[in-house]
C-alpha cells in the first residue's frame, strides 16, 4: 500500500468556497487527493484555491457531479458523516475505529461524505453508508467547521496508515463488495418486491430503512446482490403465474 488514492472526500452541496479550499488543504496535508463535490454552490472560486494554501492541484482535479449516487456509484465502502442521533440506529464509529477500517479495505475504492454546512446529510443520504462516523466533541458545544471536520477524520486516516505500512497483513487479497450502484439498483428492486407481495412489519413506516440498515451490515458481494435480486423475480413471477 503506498498512497490513499482509493480513498475520495465527497462534499455534499457545500456551500461555501473557502470549505472547499479549507478541505482540499487537509486533503494535501494527510496525503489524500481524490475529491468529489456534489453541486457546490460557487466553485471554481478563487476563495477556494486561497483557502487551499497551495493545494491546487486537488482543486483542479476535483470531481464536480450532480448527484451523490453519481459520486460514489463504484464505491464498495461509503462512510458518512453525523453530528446528530437518528431515530433509526446506523452503525457508528468513533474518527479512530472508522480509519482503522478504511485503511484495512485498502483494495476496495472508499467514499467519505461530508454534508451541507448548515444541515449535515439527509436521511436518504445516510441509507447509502455501510457506517457513520460521528466525532465525539463537546456536547455542549457540537457546531464543528466543516473544514475542521474534515481534518480530523483525515487524520486519523493518516495515522493509521503509517502504523500499517509495511504489514504483509495488507497484501491479502479480499473479496469484492458489491458497489454503491448495485446497491442501490438492489434496493430500488426490493422496494418494489415488498410492494408487490404487500409486506409490512406492522409497527413502522420506516420499512425501508431498517431493511437498507440490515443489508449494509452483510456486506454483500455482487453475486449475492445477484442472487437476492433473482430471488425477488422468481417470487414475483410465481405470483403472476408466469410457471
Amino acid at each position: 500500500m503506498s498512497s490513499l488514492d482509493y480513498i475520495r472526500v465527497v462534499l455534499i452541496q457545500p456551500s461555501h468556497p473557502g470549505n472547499i479550499g479549507a478541505t482540499a488543504r487537509a486533503m494535501a496535508n494527510m496525503g489524500l487527493s481524490r475529491l468529489v463535490l456534489v453541486n457546490p454552490a460557487d466553485f471554481p472560486s478563487p476563495i477556494a484555491n486561497a483557502r487551499a494554501a497551495g493545494a491546487d492541484s486537488i482543486l483542479e482535479g476535483a470531481e464536480v457531479v450532480r448527484s451523490l449516487d453519481a459520486a460514489i456509484k463504484d464505491c464498495e465502502l461509503v462512510i458518512g458523516t453525523t453530528a446528530r442521533s437518528r431515530s433509526i440506529q446506523w452503525p457508528e464509529n468513533t474518527p479512530e475505529e472508522a480509519a482503522a477500517r478504511v485503511v484495512e479495505e485498502s483494495v476496495r475504492n472508499v467514499a467519505l461524505l461530508f454534508g451541507r454546512e448548515s444541515s449535515g446529510m439527509t436521511n436518504e443520504e445516510l441509507e447509502r453508508c455501510q457506517s457513520l462516523i460521528r466525532i465525539p466533541v463537546n456536547e455542549s458545544f457540537s457546531s464543528l467547521n466543516l473544514g475542521s471536520a474534515v481534518t480530523v477524520i483525515l487524520y486519523e486516516i493518516r495515522k493509521q496508515f503509517i502504523a500499517y505500512q509495511g504489514l504483509e497483513a495488507l497484501s491479502s487479497p479480499k473479496e469484492k463488495l458489491a458497489t454503491a450502484e448495485e446497491l442501490r439498483h438492489f434496493y430500488s428492486h426490493m422496494e418494489e418486491f415488498i410492494s408487490r407481495i404487500e409486506f409490512s412489519d406492522g409497527r413502522s413506516t420506516k420499512l425501508h430503512r431498517k431493511m437498507s440498515r440490515l443489508f449494509n451490515r452483510a456486506e454483500m458481494n455482487a453475486q449475492e446482490v445477484r442472487m437476492l435480486r433473482g430471488l425477488f423475480t422468481s417470487v414475483v413471477d410465481k405470483l403472476d403465474g408466469k410457471y
